[in-house]
C-alpha cells in the first residue's frame, strides 16, 4: 500500500479513536462549554478539516471544551495537521518546483587565490574574472545547443576529441526520437580549482556548481522517460579547460566566445575545427582557452 494512504488512515484511525474518548469524558462546568441544541449543521471542508456549529456561539464553545481537555488538544492537533496535509496535497496538482538534496560538492581543499597567483606569475594579464564568466558562459552554450540538438554552436569552444564525443552521444538521442531538456539552468558558484602545464599544454580545472532542471522526453509521445520537470537537481561539474603553453592573455582582453581569437572575425567555425575566415585551428587551444573534458566533480 502507498506510504501516504498508509499515514492517512493511520491519522484518521487516532481521530476517532480520541472522540470515542472524548465522548466517554467527563463534561466540566468550568471549561464554559454551552450546547444550544438548535440548528445543528455539520460541515466538511475540501481541505479535510472537521468541524461542528450549534447554532450562536456553540462552535466556539466546541472549540473552548476540546482545548481543556489534554485529549481534546491532542485532537486539535491531529486536526490542523491533518488539514495541513490535505492542503499540501491539493497544491501538489499544480506545477510547483521542488528542490531535491543538494548534490553540490564541498570546496574544501581548493585555495582558489593561490592558484590564481601561479597563474598570473606566467600569465600577468589572466583575469579570474574574466575567466569565470567564459567557463559559465562556455557551459550554458553546452546545456542550450544540447536541448536544442546543434552541437555546432559550441564547436568553436571544445577541443575535437571532446566535440566528437558529445556529437556522437548527441546523435544517439536523435537518432532514438529523445530529447534532454536543462531548463532554469542557475550558474551558483565557479571555483578555479587547479592549474598546472605539461610539455605541451597548460591546463586549468574549474569546479562549478549549479542548479536545474533536467529531464529526457520522448519526441513522439511527449512523455517524460527520464528525470522531473518540476524537481531541481544540483550538480558540480568539473570543466577542464586548455591552452597551448606560452599563450599570453592580451592587455585588456577578456576571453571572447564570439570571435576567433586569431584574426578577431565573428566565431564561424568548420567542423574540423577551422575559422571560416582566417583558416587557423582554433579549437586546439593555441590560440586561447578551449574545453577539454567536461564531467561531474
Amino acid at each position: 500500500m502507498d506510504r501516504k494512504k498508509v499515514m492517512k488512515i493511520a491519522v484518521i484511525g487516532v481521530l476517532l479513536l480520541s472522540f470515542c474518548f472524548l465522548i466517554t469524558a467527563p463534561i466540566h462546568a468550568d471549561v464554559g462549554n454551552s450546547f444550544s441544541g438548535g440548528g445543528g449543521g455539520h460541515s466538511s471542508g475540501g481541505g479535510g478539516g472537521y468541524s461542528h456549529s450549534y447554532g450562536g456561539s456553540g462552535g466556539l464553545s466546541g472549540i473552548f471544551f476540546l482545548s481543556s481537555s489534554p485529549i481534546g488538544i491532542v485532537v486539535l492537533v491531529l486536526l490542523v495537521l491533518y488539514a495541513v496535509y490535505n492542503m499540501r496535497k491539493g497544491k501538489g496538482s499544480a506545477n510547483t518546483y521542488t528542490y531535491a538534496n543538494p548534490g553540490i560538492k564541498s570546496n574544501e581543499g581548493i585555495f582558489e587565490e593561490e592558484i590564481i597567483a601561479r597563474i598570473q606569475e606566467e600569465d600577468p594579464a589572466f583575469s579570474a574574472e574574466n575567466f569565470r564568466n567564459y567557463a559559465s558562459e562556455v557551459w550554458l552554450t553546452l546545456q542550450e545547443a544540447w536541448e536544442a540538438k546543434d552541437w555546432h554552436k559550441v564547436r568553436p569552444f571544445e577541443s575535437n576529441t571532446l566535440f566528437n564525443v558529445h556529437n556522437r552521444q548527441l546523435q544517439e538521442y536523435i537518432d532514438h526520437h529523445k530529447t534532454n531538456y536543462m531548463n532554469m539552468q542557475n550558474v551558483r558558484g565557479i571555483t578555479i580549482a587547479s592549474y598546472s602545464s605539461d610539455e605541451e599544454h597548460e591546463i586549468v580545472h574549474v569546479k562549478l556548481d549549479a542548479s536545474l532542471l533536467d529531464y529526457v522526453v520522448d519526441d513522439d509521445s511527449g512523455k517524460v522517460l527520464e528525470g522531473s520537470k518540476t524537481d531541481y537537481v544540483y550538480r558540480s561539474y568539473n570543466l577542464e579547460f586548455i591552452r597551448k603553453k606560452g599563450i599570453k592573455t592580451k592587455e585588456q582582453e577578456g576571453t571572447a566566445v564570439t570571435n576567433c581569437p586569431n584574426c578577431g572575425a565573428p566565431t564561424t567555425v568548420t567542423s574540423s575545427g577551422q575559422c571560416e575566415y582566417c583558416k587557423s585551428i582554433i579549437t586546439n587551444g593555441d590560440f586561447g582557452w578551449v574545453l577539454n573534458r567536461y564531467s561531474p566533480w
